[in-house]
């Protein structure tokens, strides 16, 4: 190699590239790559890329997850997505470091025109959001983040009386709270936390998690992930389970996936939360996240350029199909450990449509309803 062409290639691997090697980012050809298809050593590495550069609740799902991924052409920016059609879906927002990220949002606002897509990235944080903006992006609200800010929690006073009184049931009960670690123990309880998340769904309009909005659980697969069971001390039946994912190189943890059976405690779920956030908390993380709570906060308006269809989509689904989606009932739910909200936004390029709103429908797998259970939900 020259020394002009290996100037040229470190240029292109910088973190920040320089305006040369922007334009040759513009040139460089752009295919997404299936996930099924990475080698042992090809999955460590995205694996330890999501582990440091996760921001939000979603991010680590792109090591468990079916579906594809984008790379910049310096390979130090990951995109998770999801294609349907004309239309990519980014679940995740962005994983790259902070001085990369204004470049690789151009970068993807070249590869939507370039290759003809709508891309659709979900529940951008509001730095990354005014980037989105600046790059020609539509803008919209999402929700917000239910996030616990750890280092002085002591569930005292009046606003915590209710998660006291759910732990009192759960001690009483003869529940523990155990972290397993071991791989094999983890491989040998993959089936009965399985069982225990059927049949938690299977009551519910979705009897699946619902895709881009809910992160995917195989307890096979867990990789950093920390999973903590809510087990009786007398017959050592699990009731109940919480799987955390790694966000900021291990400083934020994301409550993803909590399944309960239908006959456990009163007060499973509000159980293992308490006691993993006084765990995470002795342990010196700083940041808990409840997980999305999707439209949130419509009524509140944005600086930035938004769609009308979108805002009205997200708002119906909030205010409207709770009997679909239990939306509020979560936000209920997540708002008894008072936390703070922060917004989340969905960015769109070059528009929303119908066309869109349907794909993100078809991938979530919104369409695909127990009609006998949206029939029961409907008239509770």
């Amino acid at each position: 190699m020259t020394s002009s062409a290996a100037d040229a290639t470190d240029d292109l691997l910088r973190t920040t590239p320089s305006l040369e090697a922007f334009q040759r980012w513009l040139q460089s050809d752009v295919q997404s790559r299936c996930r099924s298809v990475l080698t042992l050593e090809e999955r460590a590495r995205m694996e330890q890329f999501a582990f440091e550069n996760a921001t939000s609740a979603e991010s680590y799902d792109i090591v468990i997850s079916d579906g594809s991924f984008l790379e910049t052409p310096c390979r130090q920016g990951l995109i998770s997505v999801l294609p349907h059609g004309r239309c990519w879906h980014i679940s995740g927002s962005l994983m790259a470091p902070d001085d990369l990220k204004p470049d690789m949002v151009r970068w993807l606002k070249h590869v939507s025109e370039m290759k003809r897509r709508t891309i659709l990235a979900y529940s951008v944080g509001p730095e990354e959001a005014s980037l989105f903006a600046e790059a020609g992006f539509e803008v919209s609200k999402f929700g917000e983040e239910p996030l616990l800010d750890l280092g002085a929690i002591t569930w005292q006073g009046r606003e915590f009386e209710w998660v006291r009184r759910q732990t009192n049931f759960c001690l009483r009960a003869g529940l523990e709270v155990v972290e397993i670690c071991d791989e094999a123990e983890r491989h040998t309880l993959a089936e009965e936390l399985l069982e225990i998340m059927h049949e938690d769904l299977k009551p519910r309009t979705y009897p699946q998690p619902l895709r881009l909005l809910e992160g995917q659980f195989d307890p096979r697969k867990l990789f950093r992930r920390r999973l903590f069971l809510a087990r009786c001390r007398t017959t050592g039946r699990t009731e109940g389970f919480l799987a955390c994912s790694p966000m900021r190189n291990g400083r934020a943890w994301a409550f993803e996936t909590y399944r309960k059976r239908s006959n456990s405690p009163r007060g499973t779920v509000p159980f293992l939360f308490r006691h993993v956030i006084d765990l995470l908390q002795a342990e010196g993380v700083r940041t808990v996240s409840l997980c999305l709570v999707p439209g949130r906060g419509m009524e509140e308006k944005t600086a930035h350029r938004s769609h009308w269809m979108a805002r009205l989509a997200i708002s119906i689904w909030y205010k409207h199909l709770n009997f679909l989606f239990n939306t509020r009932g979560q936000d209920h739910f997540k708002s008894r450990f008072r936390p703070r909200y922060v917004n989340r936004y969905l960015c769109v390029t070059p528009k929303t449509s119908v066309r869109s709103i349907t794909s993100f429908l078809v991938t979530t797998g919104a369409i695909r309803p127990n009609l006998g259970n949206l029939l029961r939900n409907l008239w509770k």
